[in-house]
């Protein structure tokens, strides 16, 4: 992707990230409780300069989520590109499962025998991550940015609540 272009990306956030941006500050994603050693690798993998990465998808492509399970706000932003790291959707769950079968303390190399995951495959789906291609080289592409600045948002979405939201309060 060209220096100085613009991406359309498509995010669906909490509103405590609204609040965030509207009061004029960055968001960066914190740490996650859940899922701290793949977003980690993530971020070593694309060389990201954060704790945890910001997923979107690209306006325009085909999507693989419609933000409806986990968060109320719909964002669209506009991001320069060089602040925009792509990855295929696909590789990336595989690579969350496949971390299951990888060293507690080193992502990228399979634990002792392993009928599942063997090293090769593993080797593949890092370099697949790392690898930045154009946007419509990917079949789902996979935005991933290190933080979201207000500037960049262009318009934002409050999504309707379920109506199964304050069941579990």
């Amino acid at each position: 992707m060209k220096e100085g272009w613009l991406i359309k990306v498509i995010t669906y956030q909490s509103e405590a990230v609204l609040r965030i941006l509207k009061s004029g500050q960055v968001y960066r994603a914190h740490k996650s409780l859940s899922f701290g050693k793949q977003y980690g690798a993530l971020v070593d993998i694309l060389q990201l300069n954060c704790e945890s990465p910001v997923f979107g998808c690209l306006k325009y492509h085909r999507r693989c989520t419609n933000g409806k399970v986990s968060s109320s706000v719909k964002f669209l932003l506009e991001v320069p590109a060089e602040k925009v790291k792509l990855t295929e959707y696909s590789v990336w769950a595989d690579f969350l499962y496949a971390q299951k079968f990888t060293l507690a303390e080193d992502y990228s190399h399979v634990a002792g025998l392993c009928q599942e995951l063997d090293q090769e495959t593993l080797d593949k789906m890092i370099h697949s991550l790392q690898k930045q291609k154009r946007p419509w080289q990917y079949r789902i592409p996979q935005a991933v940015l290190e933080e979201i600045r207000p500037e960049w948002v262009i318009k934002y979405q409050l999504r309707p609540h379920s109506p199964f939201q304050n069941l579990f309060v």
